[in-house]
Parts: structure tokens; C-alpha cells; sequence
């Protein structure tokens, strides 16, 4: 997923073997999930979205005593993060009092992130705050690109027909049937970026396929670089 263009794969796992093939020589900045399959992306380049950080801080905050405590302080921070992203779009904030902002979250981040390490009564915040510091570069990443999201909810939002198209008309039952999802896919949700009409696109690649035997129609977009 980029800013201008949707690449769907249908693979029969989620290991590291279709990551691979997914991402392929993609050398841009990558959004993603903290999913293990993504570890052999250079972590300098890739970003974890921040909405499944704070999935993670919620449930650190709904627990008790010290452990609830650290919970609430990284999601107030996560939170302050998105509110002061949003001041310096919409032009409340210039590029110099953004980065001292954020510096300030950033050092708060790692700080709360030791003290949640340190915790004795509660093993499982202390294991996640352990393993998060290796990690946190990649919370970060964001900063190197103004382009780059802290989220990767518009890769999720493409998709999101997918989903429902499996879930009403189940796995396809042929080879050709599993070339066909995701090429199709793919088409309608570049067009939908492009904002072109997919039913004028692929009606006017069918014409030509069916009259000269080839697809000389092309989506024609820049060479993207974020992808989610």
C-alpha cells in the first residue's frame, strides 16, 4: 500500500517466506505491525503503527497497581504524540517546535519503558516493556519523513473489501480463481487511489485484449515510496 497505488497478494501463510514475497526489492519506508516477518526489513526504513502500540498500552492500563500505572503513562503519550502530529498538519506547529515536541515524548517513551522494565509483580508488562526498547528506533521512524504515517490504518482500510469478499464468497476453487483475487483487487483499489473509475479501466483493457490480443492501457502514477 502506498500513496498511490494497492499491491494484493494472496499467500498460503503469514510467515516470513510470504513477507518476502510480498515486499520482494522494496526499498521505501515500511508501515507495519510488530509481526515478526517483517524483522529482515531494514528496521532504519520501517515504522510501527501506532494504533497497535496503544492496543498494547490499553491493556497495560486496564492492569493493577505499578504495572496499570506505566500502562497509562505510554498511552497518554502515545496520544499526545497523535495530537501534536495533527497541530503541525493543519500548520499550529512549525518543523522546529514539532521536533522539540516530540524529542520530549521521546525521551518520556524510553523512560517509562525502563521503569516498566524494572517491575517485579507484574512479569508480563515487565517482559513487553524488556522487549519493546529493541524496537523503539522503529517507533520513531517517522520523524526522517514528513510523508511517513504513524499508522497503517489506510493499508487496513484497502483491505477491508477483500475481507468481506472472502467471508460472503469463501476461498476460490481453482488456480486461475487465485490469480484472479488479488489481481482484481489490486486493479480496483490503484484506480480508487488514482481516482479513476476501475469499471472504465478494465472495461477498455477487455476491449483491447478482445480486438488486438494485448493491454496497452496502463495506470500511469509516480514511483511510490511509503507503503503500509
Amino acid at each position: 500500500m502506498s500513496a498511490r497505488a494497492v499491491f494484493l497478494m494472496v499467500h498460503f501463510s503469514r510467515g516470513k517466506e510470504a513477507a518476502s514475497d510480498l515486499l520482494g526489492r522494496f526499498r521505501g519506508f515500511l508501515v507495519t505491525d510488530d509481526y515478526v516477518a517483517c524483522d529482515r526489513y531494514d528496521n532504519a526504513c520501517r515504522q510501527l503503527c501506532r494504533a497497535h502500540l496503544i492496543r498494547h498500552f490499553v491493556a497495560m492500563n486496564e492492569r493493577r497497581a505499578r504495572a496499570g500505572k506505566v500502562g497509562a503513562r505510554l498511552l497518554l503519550i502515545a496520544h499526545a504524540l497523535f495530537r501534536i502530529r495533527h497541530r503541525r498538519e493543519s500548520g499550529g506547529f512549525d518543523e522546529s517546535r514539532y521536533h522539540r515536541r516530540v524529542e520530549r515524548l521521546q525521551k518520556s517513551f524510553h523512560q517509562t519503558l525502563e521503569r516498566g522494565a524494572r517491575l517485579r509483580v507484574d512479569s508480563h508488562t515487565q517482559r513487553q516493556c524488556q522487549r519493546l526498547p529493541g524496537r523503539e528506533a522503529m517507533c520513531w521512524t517517522f520523524l526522517e519523513d514528513n510523508r511517513i504515517p504513524l499508522t497503517n490504518n489506510v493499508g487496513e482500510q484497502a483491505l477491508r473489501g477483500y475481507v468481506i469478499w472472502r467471508r460472503i464468497s469463501f476461498a476460490s476453487q481453482s488456480y486461475q480463481g487465485d490469480q484472479f483475487r488479488p489481481l482484481i483487487l489490486t486493479l480496483v483499489g490503484t484506480a480508487e487511489k488514482l481516482g479513476i473509475s476501475s469499471y472504465h479501466y478494465l472495461r477498455t483493457a477487455a476491449k483491447e485484449y478482445m480486438e488486438t490480443g494485448r493491454v496497452q492501457t496502463r495506470l500511469l502514477f509516480d514511483t511510490p515510496r511509503l507503503a503500509g
